[in-house]
Formats: structure tokens, sequence, C-alpha cells
């Protein structure tokens, strides 16, 4: 009897710190979202014109994403979307996209490895790099999205909220990441509630090729060229440094 009682209470006690857990998370939404009244008159950056900025020899080329469809698509989940495709004088292409959202707790941006996998590829080869940009160093993350057909996506890519870069990979399987992603936006909501709601900037840079090919190393370079260049206040706002 002694065990049962035991039991009776581990369970009561659970339930009661679950219904405490999710009263807090109540209150918490709703004290941000009286908040977030504040966060619609945030400066809008100019994401057109800087992804429309391209290093030397790279060039703009129509593509799907060009497509009124594929921003469409895409916009849900952010405030602002644009993409572009560039081709060198070489036949390299890549595909930039930049996403900015005002309200870093529900428009918090995507890690994309959990994109690419809802959409259907297989996800590998995930890993963190150092890239100098003007004496400093930018963590891009990359990693293979690869289709059934044989094609692959050589992906890289970064976020940036309130100004710091964001870790983007988990040691964990990607079911693992969606949880680990859930835990951490339960975290930020409660950190929100004494600070600033945040601001988020996503930029993705890929390049498509086939699974006889080797791994395609455009996408970096153009990061490396195109950040170069970019002027100090524009640096900041889109990589943090």
């Amino acid at each position: 009897m002694a065990f049962i009682k035991k039991a009776i209470m581990a369970i009561k006690n659970k339930y009661i710190l679950s219904l405490l857990f999710s009263f807090l998370m109540v209150m918490s939404l709703v004290l941000i979202s009286e908040k977030e009244k504040n966060i619609y008159n945030a400066h809008q950056p100019d994401i057109e014109r800087l992804i429309g900025l391209h290093p030397d020899k790279w060039y703009p080329v129509v593509s799907e994403v060009s497509s009124p469809a594929w921003l469409g698509s895409a916009t849900s989940e952010y405030d602002m979307v644009k993409a572009r495709t560039y081709r060198n004088a070489d036949g390299q292409e890549v595909t930039i996209v930049m996403t900015w959202g005002r309200n870093g707790i529900q428009k918090a941006g995507h890690v994309q490895q959990l994109c690419y996998s809802a959409q259907g590829f297989s996800v590998s080869g995930q890993k963190n790099t150092e890239v100098p940009i003007k004496s400093k160093r930018l963590i891009v993350t990359s990693f293979v999205a690869s289709q059934l057909d044989g094609q692959i996506e050589d992906v890289f890519y970064w976020r940036i909220s309130d100004g710091k870069i964001l870790n983007n990979i988990q040691t964990t399987g990607l079911d693992d990441q969606r949880l680990s992603h859930r835990i951490l936006r339960m975290k930020e909501v409660l950190r929100y509630l004494f600070t600033n709601i945040p601001d988020n900037v996503m930029v993705r840079v890929s390049s498509r090729r086939y699974d006889s090919d080797d791994a395609s190393v455009a996408p970096l370079n153009y990061i490396k060229e195109y950040l170069e260049n970019l002027s100090s206040q524009d640096l900041k706002l889109l990589t943090g440094l």
C-alpha cells in the first residue's frame, strides 16, 4: 500500500508541476503579447537592396526563387523574404535567401536542417565553419541535402538574433533536434519577459549538383566575397560582426 501511495503522490506532483508550467507559459505569452505592441514600429532593414548587391563577376539569373509563388510560400514564416540566384563566368550558380522577422519569438526563423528534412530531403554532413571576414570570423553552418533523383544541394547559412549569432547544430538526431528547438523556444519566451523582443535575420546560400559531382565550394566563396564588400553597417546587420 505504501508503494501505491508513493506512486499516486508522484503522479499528482508531476500533474501539478505540469499544470503550473502550462500556466506560467500562458501567462508569459500574454505578457509578451503586450510587449509585442511596441515592436511593430521597428525599423525594417532594406533586404531588397542588400540581396541585390553581389560580388564582381556574379550576375543575376532567373530561377524558381524569383517566382511570386515561391516567395509567397515562405512569407508565412517571416515578415520579409527575398531570394536571388547568381551565376559567375565559370557557370557556377548560387541561390541566396535572406529573411527578416521583427518578432524573434513568433517568427524566429528555423534551423534549416529541419526545414529541408520536412520537405523530404535527406540531410547529412552538418558542421560549422569559421569564415574570416574583415579580420573577424563568422560561424557558418553547412549541410548536404539529398533527393531521391540524385540531386544534391550544398547549403550554407547562419541566423542572427538581436545582433548575436545562433547555434544551428545539435549533436542529436533530427527528431531530438525538433524537441530541443521547442525547449529552446520556451526558454526564449521566459527570457524575453524581462528584455526587449529581438528581431531575427537569416542568410542562406546554396548550390545544386548531382551526386557524382564534387561538393560545391561556390556558396562559401560567394559568402566571403559578398560580405567582404559590405559596409560596416550592413555587415553588422547581417552577421552581428
